[in-house]
């Protein structure tokens, strides 16, 4: 027994530091990918690690020491009288390999194994291998921390994550780098804090998950429509299209409508915009030179519908007057009535030349030896200055005394507003503009009476009787027109004015200004005498 134990101790010191580093290194396994260290590399550190012993008890007064320049053997190379044969080839072979054993740091030999001892002494610790994890960072204890500077930020939540298709939340994301160094609201309550709300993650699952789609059957190939044939500009094309639209019905019943005249649903303003819509010659040309009329888009589809319809332009236009006279009738004709109201009012009122009367009474003693004195009258546009003319007391003007004159000795006189009704109601119409927009739509209409007249019979009797019909309004128009014309000489002569010069709407505005001042200063008269 004793000569065993003495032969097994005997193995163990034979074996070297080479041998050790080889059993240390076999028995390891990677961590992160669970493989083996390869074989080769351990023989080839435990041959470095041989070598490196032999130098030593050769040179001990070697510096062996780990550079990044010379490596493992960098004091060796300079005294090559020293060098064996065998660690010239080591030390060219580490030449080609030299980012390993550089790596390395120089290992002293493991102790010998005591006797009968069967274990093998504990691994010795290597840069990255076998070495102590740190430990926990210790918990902050100021409650006010926002953990920026101590580096604690408590256990970190577990991140979760959804089991369906979220839909997305659209937003620019910071980076986490930038948030941590800057000083915002990200930074100041980490993720970690206790105080977060913590979401309600199922619900936002069954809330805002993307539906599940069926599976949609597949469609057939759609067949390329041919590419339509046009002979119209795009944007009287656009225009044109634009047009139709608004009728909802086809091409055939619009040109049906202006065939038959049909003015339902064709009002002045679409016929406007179709009068300039109408085709040119070379569209027309183009269209009448078209063989395939199938293939054609649907405005030069309308405009073959209304090639088809005789005489379609002056048909159009007949329907257009005819629209336009019903309308501009309805306008003028009250508007002619409220002028000649007004003109008759002012020649018949009985209290107006009363009242100016009185007037020139008061002006010819106020301008008594003045040049404006001792007039016979005075122009109409003089009323308004009544105001104009202050008394010694601020408030008080030539109207208002003149008024409080009138309610003592001829009360009737304050009725006067009530004859200057009509002539307010009056004032603003033009009646010059009237008597030139008559005019042109009239003269239009003896246009379309003479084309009428030398078109179709057919055209003639569709047409015939509503255009002569606007005629007719017309004509009573312009004989309304005159008559007014006559009222305003009459006025002109009344007023002491000039025919050629005097404007109604003159006339009527100073009247109209002129009751409105006489009715506030009667009501602060009346005020005044109350009290």
């Amino acid at each position: 027994m004793a000569e065993q134990q003495e032969e097994r101790s005997n193995q163990s010191r034979k074996i070297g530091p080479g041998q050790v580093m080889e059993n240390l290194l076999s028995s390891m396994q990677c961590p992160k990918h669970h493989k083996t260290v390869s074989r080769r590399s351990v023989q080839k550190v435990n041959k470095y690690i041989q070598v490196d012993m032999d130098l030593e008890e050769e040179n001990p007064n070697a510096d062996l020491s780990l550079s990044p320049t010379t490596g493992l053997f960098g004091k060796l190379q300079q005294s090559p009288g020293n060098t064996s044969p065998s660690q010239q080839g080591v030390s060219s072979s580490s030449q080609g390999q030299s980012a390993l054993p550089a790596l390395l740091p120089l290992l002293p030999a493991p102790p010998p194994l005591p006797p009968g001892c069967k274990v093998l002494p504990p691994a010795l610790p290597m840069p990255g291998i076998n070495a102590p994890s740190l430990p926990p960072p210790q918990p902050c204890s100021n409650p006010k921390c926002s953990h920026l500077t101590c580096g604690y930020g408590g256990q970190p939540h577990p991140k979760k994550t959804p089991t369906l298709r979220m839909k997305v939340f659209h937003w620019q994301k910071l980076p986490s780098d930038v948030v941590r160094q800057s000083h915002s609201m990200w930074a100041v309550m980490p993720s970690s804090s206790k105080e977060l709300v913590e979401p309600d993650y199922a619900s936002l699952e069954l809330l805002f998950s993307v539906p599940p789609t069926t599976p949609k059957e597949k469609m057939r190939p759609k067949i390329k429509k041919t590419k339509e044939i046009t002979f119209i500009g795009p944007k009287k094309s656009l225009l044109l299209s634009i047009f139709l639209k608004q009728f909802k019905c086809s091409n055939e019943e619009i040109a049906a409508m202006i065939q038959k005249g049909d003015r339902s649903k064709l009002d002045a303003e679409i016929l406007k915009q179709l009068l300039k819509l109408l085709p040119e010659d070379h569209e027309i040309n183009g269209l009448k030179s078209c063989k395939e009329k199938s293939e054609l888009a649907n405005v030069d589809q309308f405009y073959l519908h209304l090639l088809e319809v005789p005489s379609y332009q002056l048909r159009i236009e007949c329907m257009l007057i005819c629209e336009e006279t019903k309308i501009l009738l309805e306008c003028l004709w009250p508007k002619a009535q409220a002028i000649r109201t007004a003109c008759e009012t002012l020649l018949t009122s009985h209290r107006l030349p009363v009242f100016c009367q009185l007037i020139l009474k008061v002006g010819n003693f106020l301008n008594y030896g003045h040049h404006t004195g001792d007039a016979g009258g005075f122009k109409i546009s003089a009323l308004l200055r009544l105001t104009e003319t202050k008394a010694n007391q601020s408030h008080i003007t030539l109207l208002h005394h003149i008024l409080e004159e009138v309610e003592k000795n001829d009360a009737d006189l304050l009725q006067l507003p009530g004859d200057l009704d009509f002539v307010s109601k009056a004032a603003g119409i033009h009646f010059d503009v009237m008597r030139a927009e008559a005019g042109a739509n009239l003269k239009k209409l003896l246009e379309i009476e003479k084309r009428l007249f030398l078109s179709t019979d057919e055209l003639k009797i569709q047409h015939a009787k509503s255009v002569q019909g606007s005629l007719d309004a017309s004509k009573d128009l312009q004989k309304e027109l005159a008559t007014i014309e006559k009222k305003k000489e009459e006025l002109a002569d009344y007023l002491c004015e000039d025919r050629k010069k005097l404007s109604l709407e003159d006339v009527f505005s100073t009247m109209k200004t002129f009751r409105e001042l006489f009715l506030k200063a009667l009501q602060v008269t009346r005020t005044e005498l109350h009290k």
